[in-house]
């Protein structure tokens, strides 16, 4: 049923829509537009935001995987994120760069920080929408409008990554974005796989917010649906379902995001 559900509301029969007298918006406008319909400046006010992810996933050949782990955010500052994974490994970032420890001990190898800030990039991302379209390294472009198969009009935004924002290279295609006309809201994130990883990971994937909760004034997910999707934007059969827990950590705390060197050498000072 819920797979039938996404099919109908979601399989984007994009039709072009002739142009309208009114001027039209750029992307960023729309994006902003979107934020703010979302509640950006409670967003930004909230402190640090605590998410208890589960993932639970079913692939192409009947498997059934589930992971779990919590992903902390610096609300005024998207560059600053920490996920912490089971077995007592942390992964942070901060706009200084990224680092990672198990069982408190700092893994120093030198593509640690690099690799940190990818992976941290690549969870964060849809589980933050919209203000996750605010992060640097996203960009906004090939704007049109359209209407979705439902009817509803739309605008839809193609938005390129700088080099490097996601550890898997087979996410770095340009994105699809549909925008409700209406209310601003998301109706879907996608992506193809990008050409010249096609054939070694061939799927892409298809987002949906399922449910959404008010955070003090802010509209953060609580659920989301992806399917995998090939490179012609066809599902491959594949559902990932994300539920969130989210919640107010606290305000801004340095020892949650900063390194351990970086904290030594604060206490030093």
């Amino acid at each position: 049923m819920l797979h039938r559900f996404f099919c109908f509301f979601l399989l984007l029969s994009l039709v072009a829509l002739p142009a309208t007298s009114q001027e039209t918006p750029d992307a960023k406008e729309i994006v902003q537009r979107a934020i703010d319909a979302a509640g950006g400046e409670a967003f930004a006010s909230l402190g640090v935001l605590e998410l208890e992810v589960t993932v639970e996933e079913n692939r192409n050949d009947g498997t059934q995987t589930g992971k779990s782990y919590t992903l902390l955010v610096d609300t005024s500052n998207l560059n600053n994120l920490r996920m912490e994974l089971p077995g007592d490994v942390v992964v942070a970032a901060t706009k200084g760069g990224g680092w990672s420890t198990a069982a408190g001990a700092l893994d120093d190898r030198p593509q640690t920080p690099m690799m940190a800030r990818m992976s941290l990039n690549q969870t964060a991302f849809p589980l933050l929408l919209p203000y996750s379209l605010q992060m640097e390294g996203v960009w906004l472009k090939e704007l049109r409008e359209a209407e979705t198969g439902d009817g509803r009009e739309a605008w839809v935004i193609g938005i390129p990554f700088t080099k490097g924002f996601f550890i898997a290279p087979v996410m770095a295609s340009t994105w699809v974005l549909v925008v409700a006309k209406d209310d601003y809201s998301i109706i879907s994130l996608e992506f193809a796989p990008a050409p010249a990883f096609s054939d070694v990971s061939p799927v892409g994937v298809r987002y949906r917010v399922l449910k959404r909760k008010d955070l003090k004034g802010a509209t953060v997910v609580e659920q989301i649906l992806s399917v995998g999707i090939d490179s012609q934007y066809q599902e491959s059969g594949a559902t990932r379902v994300t539920k969130i827990k989210p919640s107010v950590r606290g305000p801004w705390d340095p020892t949650l995001f900063l390194s351990p060197k970086e904290l030594e050498a604060l206490e030093e000072d």
